[in-house]
């Protein structure tokens, strides 16, 4: 996921976190990859940080990334993510 790039880092990401494990997630990997430059500007930002969060979720819940998805919209500093 992007955050902006003028935002608290630390307390977004650790309600992302927070998200993930309340629908069940189990993180493995997080890594910080740090401010970059977009290709192109994403809701008037030309700048972002880059964060990496891998994490397995239960196949059996239904949806389990729909909701996660949904919450994530909620998050205003999030400017693009995806989950595969």
């Amino acid at each position: 996921f992007i955050l902006k790039e003028n935002c608290e880092t630390k307390s977004v990401t650790a309600e992302i976190d927070k998200v993930i494990e309340e629908q069940k997630g189990k993180i493995f990997f997080r890594e910080e990859l740090g401010l970059r430059k977009l290709a192109y500007k994403v809701k008037g930002n030309s700048n972002g940080y880059y964060y990496v969060i891998n994490f397995e979720a239960d196949e059996n819940l239904k949806n389990i990334t729909g909701k996660i998805s949904t919450k994530i919209n909620t998050i205003e500093e999030v400017i693009k993510y995806i989950i595969i």
